[in-house]
């Protein structure tokens, strides 16, 4: 029998009615309920009868409401079990943590530079779009296999760091008061970012080499706060061109999205150094903390001809230093130098690629750096795009050992496949900087170049500058580019090449040991995620952009291990972002190639 502690009253049903006598076995409190025998029979039956209609009720409300609890619990459940898919964390609420903020359907526009901006849905790449246009539904792929997401949402601050907004100030060279007199976004944020790391020897091991002597960039180093170690640090460029942030948008888009109403850079086009903090787990990372704009010193004419090249232009203090168009910068290192390669169509021709090594001197005023090439430095190479320069080579040895070549000469990747390369003739340019002296009076580099034989190629183009070492396996690494379609004219997407999609590769010279490099390993085809919240719309899109360019790549660290590989592209000609992978995620995308 049910055993309750109570106290010693008689127990009363819900209408008054004694239900039940109490029988003390003890003082302590302990009783028990017994059915009474006392009530009669004729009394009882409608007694039972209401109790148990009672009973049923009461019943039928707890079930109830237990079915509607169990819905709405089951409910959340099921939203924390998606938004768990989709994040690739665990729910916040089973980890006993705060949960996110519902995102919240974006209405206005936000205008800080700093974050990521807005487009409307066609400027998206439609990588999951049933109705695809003719050129991407019959496109050939690697392997066959169409593109991913390299950097979905759902891997950050897991596998990856996120991608940041490369910010620059424009605000020294140009007015958000635009032309209508409202505040508006800039013409563009600075486009095709390349960043490279600022560490004498980012690798984990390189027998003693330096990839960047330290006094080259004493400038620098001077102007960091303290807080930061300039081991820590990276260097980026970017270019501020003519862009196409608002192609393809109505009129009443450019509003919607506040977009600039110039046609060109107020100001002129220029390139932007900057210095950037190291990557975090999340968004707090490649921080610009200094930056300036690049400018050419006019030492000698600089031009592909007498007729459009600048003049020389002596100053009091030495040659006048103009800003000027170096389209499409990319960082490289030779020497122990940190050097640029880029195009100035207007003056050299738009096959011309250019290069020059970079100098970094204190500002009058002590307060910062300048950076600056001068024209006596240009070199030349013709007739190729998108080229990688190699300045530092491992290489597998006849027993299998890595090993640094001692003074490899500068050497130009200037198509993928098939692969060709071809050594840079700098003259005695060289050896003038590595002696530290001014170039000899009256010698101009201007006209050193070789041109490229031709040859039948595949549509993959090389992107970025410099073909970062492997030395865990003596490769060359590099990050090329496909557009679809093949050819560069203006078409409703772009002015020139849209529906980008990349692919990370390595070369290396053939089993021989000769002169031949090969293509030793290739990945699949893989888009960037966009960042862009389109008006109307709760979070960014599970898409690719539909112009990305990726300018950079580099490796820090342990390249078969821990390390990281840094990855830094534009978005849309308008603006850059950098983020960074683990090598070991590399490793296992690159895939080997066939030799022919």
């Amino acid at each position: 029998m049910p055993i309750y502690r109570g106290n010693r009253k008689g127990a009363n049903s819900v209408d008054g009615s004694r239900l039940s006598t109490i029988d003390e076995h003890s003082n302590n409190g302990i009783v028990t309920l017994h059915p009474t025998s006392a009530m009669p029979a004729r009394k009882r039956r409608p007694a039972r009868i209401r109790s148990t209609i009672v009973l049923l009720f009461l019943f039928l409300v707890v079930f109830g409401s237990f079915y509607l609890s169990y819905g709405v619990v089951m409910d959340i459940i099921r939203e924390e079990q998606v938004r768990a898919q989709k994040t690739g964390t665990q729910s916040a609420a089973i980890r006993g943590k705060a949960t996110r903020r519902k995102p919240q359907k974006k209405t206005t526009l936000n205008t800080d530079k700093c974050d990521f901006r807005s487009y409307p849905p066609n400027r998206l790449y439609g990588l999951h779009s049933e109705k695809q246009p003719i050129f991407l539904a019959d496109a050939e792929y690697i392997r066959g296999k169409r593109p991913i997401i390299l950097n979905p949402e759902d891997k950050d601050g897991i596998e990856q760091s996120p991608a940041v907004k490369v910010c620059l100030d424009t605000t020294s060279w140009e007015s958000l008061n635009d032309k209508d007199g409202q505040m508006r976004l800039p013409f563009t944020d600075g486009q095709n970012p390349s960043i490279a790391s600022l560490s004498p020897n980012p690798y984990s091991s390189s027998g003693g080499r330096t990839r960047l002597d330290p006094h080259h960039i004493q400038a620098i180093s001077s102007t960091i706060p303290p807080e930061y170690q300039i081991e820590s640090l990276f260097l980026g460029v970017s270019i501020f061109g003519s862009g196409q942030c608002k192609f393809g948008l109505t009129p009443q888009q450019v509003n919607e999205y506040r977009f600039s109403l110039h046609d060109e850079p107020q100001g002129g086009k220029r390139a932007v150094i900057n210095v950037l903090t190291p990557p975090t787990n999340d968004q707090s990372g490649f921080q610009t903390i200094y930056q300036t704009t690049l400018l050419l010193e006019k030492d000698k004419p600089y031009g592909g001809g007498p007729k459009r090249a600048l003049k020389p232009e002596k100053t009091a203090t030495g040659y006048a230093r103009i800003h000027q168009e170096f389209d499409d910068p990319r960082l490289f290192f030779y020497g122990g130098r940190i050097w640029i390669l880029y195009r100035n169509g207007p003056l050299f021709g738009y096959k011309d690629q250019l290069h020059n090594p970079l100098h970094f001197e204190k500002s009058l005023d002590g307060s910062g750096f300048i950076a600056f090439v001068r024209a006596s430095e240009t070199v030349r190479v013709c007739c190729g795009r998108n080229i990688a320069l190699i300045g530092e080579e491992p290489r597998r040895d006849e027993n299998g050992k890595i090993e640094w070549l001692p003074s490899p000469s500068l050497r130009a990747l200037t198509w993928v496949d098939p692969v060709t390369v071809v050594e840079v003739d700098l003259g005695d340019m060289d050896q003038q900087l590595r002696m530290g002296r001014k170039l000899e009076e009256g010698r101009s580099w201007s006209h050193l170049h070789r041109r490229l034989a031709g040859s039948k190629t595949s549509n993959i183009h090389g992107t970025n500058g410099y073909m970062v070492p492997l030395q865990s396996s003596g490769e060359l690494l590099g990050i090329a580019h496909f557009h679809r379609p093949e050819h560069r004219k203006e078409s409703e997407y772009a002015l020139h090449g849209h529906h980008y999609t990349h692919a990370f590769f390595t070369i290396a010279r053939d089993a021989s040991g000769g002169e031949n490099f090969q293509l030793k390993r290739i990945s699949d085809e893989f888009v960037f995620r966009s960042n862009s919240i389109a008006l109307g719309d709760f979070r960014p899109p599970n898409d690719g952009d539909i112009i990305q360019f990726s300018s950079g790549v580099d490796v820090v660290d342990d390249d078969a291990g821990e390390g990281r590989l840094i990855i830094s592209y534009g978005i849309n000609d308008c603006e850059g972002a950098v983020f960074s992978i683990p090598m070991s995620r590399l490793q296992m995308m690159l895939k080997g190639v066939a030799p022919k």
